[in-house]
């Protein structure tokens, strides 16, 4: 048996799980507050874009999609309704659904990058936990030993990458200020 490599699986193998645990940790609560914000951002395009009349839609319906909260079903009715609009169509109401559109899109990346990072971190941090308990048996024969350190090095970067891609769809946002109307001038 190696004690090197004992030791270098030990220690890597605990460094490994305790940095991503703690990475996780803290990407989920600033995730959280970027669900939020985005969840924020959806009601405010969804309401805008349901106080626009339009003939093919109800008011109640509209309002009852609003209370359950059915942002998707009110994106797709709008798209079908101003997708075959005439030139009548309110530039105002195009601009609210495509901004209702984008934060569906972006909340939908959000939760799909968090759930991919954080089901790699509980994997690479199982394995972590396993093999640092595993190290003196992994030790004794010294190639078993440098592809479980090998393997856990490779996952833990894969995972900083999975942090990287999830950071930049956070910070993939539109300005927090109000959209102002279509064709609107801005104070002076």
């Amino acid at each position: 048996m190696d004690p090197n490599l004992q030791s270098a699986l030990f220690y890597s193998m605990s460094t490994i799980a305790q940095t991503l645990s703690g990475a996780m940790g803290l990407l989920g609560a600033i995730s959280l507050f970027a669900m939020q914000a985005t969840a924020r951002s959806i009601e405010r395009a969804a309401t805008k874009l349901a106080e626009m009349p339009h003939q093919s839609m109800s008011p109640l319906y509209l309002s009852h999609l609003l209370n359950r909260r059915s942002f998707h079903e009110l994106a797709r009715h709008y798209g079908e309704a101003l997708s075959g609009a005439s030139s009548e169509t309110s530039s105002e109401a195009l601009v609210h659904f495509s901004t209702l559109s984008w934060e569906l899109d972006h909340d939908s990346a959000l939760r799909r990058s968090f759930w991919s990072a954080l089901r790699a971190s509980g994997v690479v941090i199982t394995y972590s936990l396993v093999c640092g308990a595993l190290a003196p048996q992994l030790a004794a024969t010294a190639r078993y030993g440098q592809i479980a350190l090998a393997v856990g090095v490779a996952g833990a970067v894969g995972c900083l990458l999975l942090y990287a891609v999830l950071l930049r769809v956070m910070l993939r946002s539109t300005p927090q200020e109000p959209i102002p109307p279509a064709g609107g001038k801005k104070g002076r």
